[in-house]
């Protein structure tokens, strides 16, 4: 079964800034997000099953995100890029 994937308005913003050649590698980020959200690291190490968490994409990317399991849907909370 599939998440559904919800973009915070911070994290459009975000999106918006990217350069375009980072957008492939968001778009597989995201498409993981969907089927194994899970995946990502935990955002507190001390808390290995918290839902908050990050997944790396493309040479400089980072998403952070909350998984929530009972709605079956991943909120994007922020989408970085290090230039």
């Amino acid at each position: 079964m599939s998440y559904e994937i919800d973009i915070d308005l911070q994290a459009q913003d975000d999106i918006a800034a990217l350069p375009a050649m980072a957008l492939p590698a968001l778009a597989e980020a995201m498409t993981v997000l969907e089927l194994t959200p899970w995946n990502g690291r935990p955002i507190n190490p001390d808390n290995p099953d918290g839902a908050v968490r990050t997944f790396a994409f493309g040479s400089a990317g980072m998403l952070t995100y909350l998984v929530l399991d009972d709605e079956q849907r991943v909120d994007v909370l922020i989408v970085a890029w290090a230039s």
